[in-house]
């Protein structure tokens, strides 16, 4: 299966345009940009089902792992693959993540060049597992 359709969640105006623009001009893909992780469960629970979910870590209210717990918990949508992309790496956060079943963490700042390719590492990465 090929990735066609990509939420991103990310708090910041900026990044949601950036992220926007790369993945649907250069990648061709079909991009829902929502600014909040609650914004982001509402649009799911009204059936729309994308390929993949880039999500910020650190938002307001409700934050990345708030979001992805409520996404899990909804039906049909426990194995979306999901990024977090963030600006906090550290390694004990890292293996938290990766116990969440979350597919990839990208780090912010990104490359612009190089982000697409990025997304559709981690995109073929869970395709096989």
């Amino acid at each position: 299966m090929s990735l066609r359709s990509v939420m991103v969640v990310d708090d910041e105006p900026d990044i949601r345009t950036l992220v926007t623009l790369i993945l649907e001009r250069l990648g061709g893909l079909s991009v829902r940009a929502e600014s909040s992780g609650l914004a982001a469960i509402n649009s799911l629970k009204a059936g729309y089902r994308p390929d993949m979910i880039v999500l910020d870590v650190m938002m307001p209210e409700m934050d990345g792992v708030q979001t992805l717990e409520a996404i899990r918990a909804l039906p049909d949508l426990d194995t979306i693959p999901v990024c977090f992309l963030t600006a906090k790496v550290h390694p004990t956060e890292l293996v938290r993540w990766q116990n969440l079943s979350i597919c990839d963490v990208l780090s912010k700042p990104f490359e612009p060049t190089k982000l697409l390719g990025q997304l559709l590492e981690s995109w073929q990465r869970c395709q096989k597992t």
